[in-house]
């Protein structure tokens, strides 16, 4: 089973439409909700903390951006998606993983919410992303090869952070949080 959120009914009904194209091989659940505040009384095993950002990681392709970012706008950024990552961690099950993600390159909205968050949840434990690389390879996940350049040129400490220019992709960035 899965559940989408979004607060955006046209971004809801574009993932809608994108499920329906696609083989249904689970029950899919599009949710119209603010991700602050999320209307789920039940534990999720694995959620994907998508947050929004303000897209520097996509700058070779949305060069607008950078025309209407204000330096105030990463710490109102920041503060919007700490209160997701801690709602998100309110319904993870015991022993579930949670992914944080942006396609933002600024630290203030990447490892800095995480580093926050992790001081104020005794209960969340972060993982390293080397040695989940290293996982996903030996499963067959992950090609050997795109295994070892995420290895080389994306691994930040124990956070994933993908740079445009170094790989063939946006910038993103990834960690893996766990409740105990």
């Amino acid at each position: 089973e899965i559940t989408a959120v979004d607060v955006s009914r046209p971004r809801l009904d574009a993932m809608r439409r994108n499920f329906a194209r696609g083989p249904r091989t689970a029950r899919i659940e599009c949710v119209l909700a603010d991700a602050t505040d999320l209307p789920f009384h039940d534990d999720f095993d694995l959620i994907l903390c998508d947050a929004p950002c303000s897209g520097t990681g996509t700058l070779a392709r949305n060069p607008e951006i950078k025309l209407r970012l204000l330096d105030e706008d990463f710490q109102r950024q920041q503060q919007r998606q700490i209160a997701i990552l801690r709602a998100a961690y309110r319904v993870l099950s015991p022993g579930g993983h949670l992914i944080y993600s942006t396609c933002s390159l600024e630290p203030e909205e990447n490892a800095s919410v995480i580093e926050s968050f992790l001081q104020e949840e005794s209960s969340a434990r972060l993982h390293d992303m080397g040695e989940r690389l290293k996982t996903m390879r030996q499963e067959g996940i992950l090609h050997p090869e795109g295994a070892e350049l995420l290895r080389n040129h994306a691994l930040r400490g124990s956070y994933l952070q993908t740079l445009p220019g170094v790989l063939p992709c946006d910038g993103f960035f990834a960690a893996m949080l766990t409740r105990t």
